[in-house]
C-alpha cells in the first residue's frame, strides 16, 4: 500500500484521492483520481437546485476525506503490528515470555524490560527460571525493626484495606514475644461504625489496653508517658485518595516524637487505583508497605508491576482471614510465584492446615520466651486476671494449643479517662 500511494503521488500529484483498493491475483489494485479544474464560463443565475447539488458534493467530499484518514490510520496500525510480528519471528523465546507475562497482568513495557539479556539459545525453562529470580529480587522488602525496639507505629491506608486486622496481628506477635504489658493499642477511627469495637474485642481477649484518642496531641502525651521500648500500635481511619492527599497525618507532632508509618494496601485494587493510593498517601510519609488480601486478587501481576515502579519496600503480606497462619513477613519469591500463576512450595491444602497441629514454622508467632526480662513500664495499669494460652511441646517439637481463650477484664477507655 505504501508503494501504491507513492506511485499515485508521483503520477497524479499530492492532491490525488484514493477511491478504492483491492487485491487481485496477489497484486494490490488502487483506484485514484484527482479533480480536473474546469474552464471559467459566463456567470449563470444561481438556482436552488444547483445550490443543493453543491452541498451534496461537499458532503460526499468530506465523507471521502474521513474515509481516507481512517485508511491511513489503519495502514499505520498494520505497519506497527507487522514490525512487532517480525520481531516475534526473530525472537520467539522472548516473545513467548512477554505474552505470558501480559496474560498474568504485568505491564507490557515492564515485561519487555524484564527480558533484557535473555539468550535465545536458552531453554524455555531456564529462561523462565531466570526471569522468576530476577523479578523476585526486584521487589523491595524491609525488616520490621520497630516491632523489636518499640516506639510508635501507625497504620494508614484506604478504607477496607485491612488496617485493623493487621494491627491485631502485629499486637499478637508482640504479646507472644514480650507479653501483654509491652504493647498498647490506639485508634483514631471514629468514622466507621463499630471500628473500635473490633479492636476492643481483640484487646479484651489478649489482655492489652485499647484507647480511643481524640487527636494527635493525645498520642504525643501517651508516647511521652511510656517507656521507650514500649510499642504503641495506632489504627487510623480509612480515607479516600483525595482526602489522604489533603490531610497530612501526624504532621504536627512528627518533630516531637518519632512515628513510623506503614501503608496498608489491598491486592484487590486495580493497578490504576493502586497508583493513586500510593501517590495520595505520600503525605503520611510511609516507610513500608503491607500487602493484604492476596488470596482475593485475580491477577497479582498488576500489583507487582506497581510495586516495581515505586521505592517503598514490602514488610508484611497476608493471604487469608486467619490471624496467624495467613500473615507472613515479606516473601517476594512466594509472591512472584503466585503472580506468575505457579504453585508455591509454602502452600498446602487448607484441610491439611486446619486438621494438623499448629506448627510454629515462623518464629514471628512463637510463644513468649519466659526467660526474657520483663518489660519496664512508666505507667501503671490494673492487674487483670486472665487465662493464658496453654502450649505443650511433644517430643518432635511440634507446638499444639490446648486453649485459644484469653479472658480479660481490661476496659475500653477513651483518652480522657485513661490512667496515663
Amino acid at each position: 500500500m505504501q508503494d501504491a500511494m507513492r506511485q499515485v503521488r508521483e503520477q497524479q500529484g499530492p492532491d490525488a484521492v484514493i477511491l478504492s483498493s483491492r487485491r487481485v491475483d496477489g497484486v494490490l489494485e488502487v483506484v485514484a483520481a484527482m479533480e480536473v479544474p474546469t474552464e471559467p464560463s459566463a456567470p449563470a443565475r444561481p438556482s436552488m437546485s444547483r445550490s443543493m447539488r453543491t452541498a451534496a458534493a461537499d458532503s460526499d467530499l468530506a465523507a471521502m476525506r474521513r474515509e481516507l484518514r481512517d485508511l491511513r490510520a489503519l495502514l499505520a496500525q498494520q505497519q506497527a503490528l507487522s514490525e512487532r510480528d517480525q520481531w516475534a519471528v526473530r525472537h520467539p523465546l522472548a516473545a513467548g515470555i512477554i505474552e505470558r507475562l501480559v496474560e498474568c497482568g504485568f505491564d507490557e513495557s515492564l515485561a519487555r524490560s524484564l527480558i533484557g539479556g535473555l539468550q535465545e539459545d536458552q531453554t524455555s525453562e531456564e529462561a523462565w527460571s531466570r526471569l522468576r529470580t530476577r523479578l523476585a529480587a526486584s521487589v523491595a522488602s524491609v525488616q520490621p525493626g520497630v516491632l523489636e525496639r518499640g516506639g510508635v507505629l501507625a497504620l494508614v491506608g484506604p478504607t477496607g484495606a485491612g488496617k485493623t486486622t493487621t494491627l491485631s496481628r502485629l499486637a499478637l506477635h508482640r504479646i507472644r514475644r514480650l507479653g501483654p504489658d509491652s504493647v498498647t493499642l490506639v485508634t483514631f477511627d471514629r468514622q466507621r461504625i463499630g471500628a473500635h469495637k473490633q479492636l476492643q474485642a481483640f484487646g479484651q481477649m489478649a489482655g492489652v489496653p485499647v484507647i480511643l484518642l481524640e487527636n494527635e496531641r493525645d498520642l504525643l502525651n501517651l508516647a511521652n508517658r511510656t517507656a521507650g521500648d514500649h510499642l504503641i500500635l495506632v489504627d487510623t481511619e480509612g480515607r479516600s485518595a483525595r482526602d489522604a492527599a489533603e490531610r497530612k497525618l501526624f504532621a504536627q507532632i512528627r518533630h516531637l516524637v518519632e512515628i513510623e508509618t506503614w501503608l496498608v494496601i489491598p491486592a484487590t485494587h486495580q493497578a490504576g487505583v493502586l497508583r493513586q493510593v500510593l501517590k495520595a498517601f505520600q503525605s503520611c510519609e510511609p516507610s513500608a508497605l503491607v500487602l493484604t488480601k492476596i488470596d482475593e486478587a485475580e491477577r497479582l501481576g498488576e500489583i507487582l508491576s506497581v510495586l516495581l515502579e515505586q521505592h517503598l519496600g514490602l514488610v508484611f503480606q497476608s493471604d487469608g482471614q486467619r490471624i496467624e497462619e495467613d500473615f507472613h513477613k515479606a516473601d517476594t519469591a512466594h509472591l512472584t510465584r503466585l503472580a506468575l500463576g505457579e504453585p508455591s512450595p509454602r502452600l498446602q491444602p487448607r484441610a491439611q492446615v486446619e486438621s494438623a497441629p499448629v506448627r510454629i514454622e515462623n518464629p514471628w508467632f512463637a510463644p513468649r520466651d519466659e526467660s526474657a526480662p520483663a518489660r519496664s513500664e512508666s505507667y501503671s495499669r490494673p492487674s487483670t486476671p486472665k487465662t493464658p494460652t496453654a502450649w505443650t511441646a511433644p517430643a518432635q517439637g511440634v507446638m499444639t494449643r490446648d486453649s485459644l481463650v484469653l479472658e480479660s477484664v481490661v476496659p475500653f477507655r477513651k483518652s480522657v479517662h485513661a490512667a496515663y
